[in-house]
């Protein structure tokens, strides 16, 4: 997931409260046949004994490697994807293109070194979406910057500024952050340094939202470097030289993957079951998302075995640029805004592969009673449970939907090992449980089957208005704003 608690935390709190007007509500009355539990029963059990979501995994994260978006990576993952639809023999295989201002691919290792009082080498690594240093590199003083909120041009300017977690406020949200990070850079600093984790190890994330380069070099140290240039500063200025090279092109064309099993009666309504195809670089990306890819790959591919499409078109999306801000997704809702009235439920998985407890409610209390009515095919994996924690409610691409008032699921499940390892080095295949994602991959396929085989709708559409209205009671209006601003939001 793009806004992992490194930087935010669990940073939105979303409104439940809302009253439907409409008798009964959309959802209110969701059954589940006894078809539909038969088809259930042959999903559960194609799923988890002739399952290839493991694989899929595999190829993803050791085949092709990190798949930063627009990447060659990117692109060859995207090319097999589509070759994998096609095998599996579902329909409308294709791409729809959207553009990201520029791509962004390391040229090789960062190199910095405290000069002054002491020599020391920095354990450094560029920041996602930083321009190159000079090929000189870029050397100054450095200076703490205590609260981005309250930063002076007068300490910044000309100098490296150090950031650490205290610099964004115990209260922050995605929003005051990139907001303070704009601010920074409009004090024309020389450069910026973030504050990474302990051992000197990379934990990447972006130097701004939305695909697009920020103005200066910014680069990030391992947490002992900034303690130590921060006491260091106690006894009086200290100087550092870093020098990074990265590579980057101008409104690049990345392709989002779709492929469909179209609907045996209402053809025209679409559960859509998505994830990022997209990752960072450090390690493989076999966490984040490769697990999510290939759960949706593999739900496909037991639909398609099961031979019995039901009522709705199931849509499946691999998305880019969820990693910059949604943007693979922000651009398909946009792309696709007349059809919103007509996707019944989006499904995403974008958590990693440790046991699937259940779904993500996203504060929309009003689709308990449908996935109540599913817990019976549920129960026997041990993911029939809810939750309306909403704390990731704008941290996947799920979130382009949900502020359209399209009902969304999120798969639930524990994130312990996922937030040691996401975004870092260790994110790759070897970290994979097969048969816990085996497990996640069959509560995904046997939900999304569920809605679309169901003669009722899912649950309510919710109006822009009306959700905007939530967002404004609950105090969260600004930080929609702000993410729409920059994309991440239609």
């Amino acid at each position: 997931m793009r806004c992992k608690p490194a930087f935010f935390g669990a940073i939105f709190i979303f409104s439940a409260a809302f009253v439907f007007a409409q008798s009964p509500a959309p959802g209110a009355t969701f059954t589940v046949s006894p078809e539909t539990r038969e088809a259930v029963r042959q999903l559960i059990g194609d799923s988890l004994l002739n399952g290839r979501a493991y694989e899929y995994d595999g190829h993803l994260a050791d085949r092709i490697g990190p798949r930063l978006t627009g990447s060659s990576n990117y692109m060859s993952a995207a090319e097999w994807a589509v070759q994998q639809f096609k095998e599996l023999g579902l329909s409308n295989v294709h791409t729809e293109g959207w553009t990201i201002p520029a791509t962004w691919e390391p040229e090789g290792p960062a190199t910095g070194q405290i000069e002054k009082p002491v020599a020391h080498e920095l354990h450094i690594y560029s920041v996602g979406w930083s321009p190159s240093t000079p090929p000189q590199g870029v050397n100054g003083e450095v200076v703490y910057v205590p609260s981005l909120a309250n930063a002076q041009k007068e300490q910044i300017a000309g100098k490296i500024a150090l950031l650490d977690s205290s610099s964004y406020g115990e209260k922050y949200t995605i929003s005051s952050v990139y907001e303070g990070f704009a601010h920074l850079n409009s004090l024309a600093p020389a450069a910026v340094l973030t504050t990474g984790i302990a051992n000197g190890e990379e934990s990447l994330s972006s130097a701004a939202l939305g695909g697009t380069i920020v103005p200066v070099p910014w680069a990030q140290v391992g947490r002992e470097d900034s303690l130590l240039i921060k006491r260091l500063q106690e006894h009086g200025s200290v100087t550092v030289h870093f020098s990074l090279a990265n590579s980057i092109r101008k409104d690049v064309k990345v392709p989002n993957v779709i492929a469909e099993i179209p609907g045996s009666e209402l053809p025209g309504e679409v559960v859509i079951i998505g994830a990022h195809l997209d990752s960072w670089q450090p390690g493989t990306g076999a966490q984040d998302n490769g697990t999510g890819s290939a759960s949706v790959l593999e739900a496909a591919r037991a639909m398609k075995a099961l031979h019995r499409a039901p009522r709705r078109t199931i849509r499946f999306i691999l998305f880019g640029g969820e990693e910059e801000g949604l943007l693979g997704s922000a651009a398909y809702v946009r792309q696709h805004m007349t059809e919103m009235p007509k996707i019944d439920a989006v499904l995403v998985t974008d958590s990693g592969s440790e046991p699937a407890k259940g779904w993500y409610l996203m504060g929309r209390d009003d689709e308990k009673g449908p996935v109540t009515a599913m817990k019976p095919l549920l129960a026997g994996l041990g993911a029939d449970g809810v939750t309306s924690d909403n704390g990731f409610i704008f941290q996947s691409d799920h979130a382009p939907f949900d502020v359209l008032g399209v009902p969304t699921l999120v798969l639930w499940n524990d994130m312990d090992k996922y937030f040691t390892l996401h975004h870092k080095a260790s994110d790759t295949f070897d970290s994979v449980v097969e048969k816990d994602l085996a497990q996640g991959a069959a509560v995904t396929t046997v939900t999304a089957y569920a809605i679309a085989d169901s003669k009722e709708p899912f649950a309510a559409h919710l109006s822009p208005v009306d959700m905007q209205a939530i967002l404004k009671k609950a105090d969260l209006l600004d930080g929609y704003n702000y993410l729409k601003s920059v994309g991440m939001l239609p």
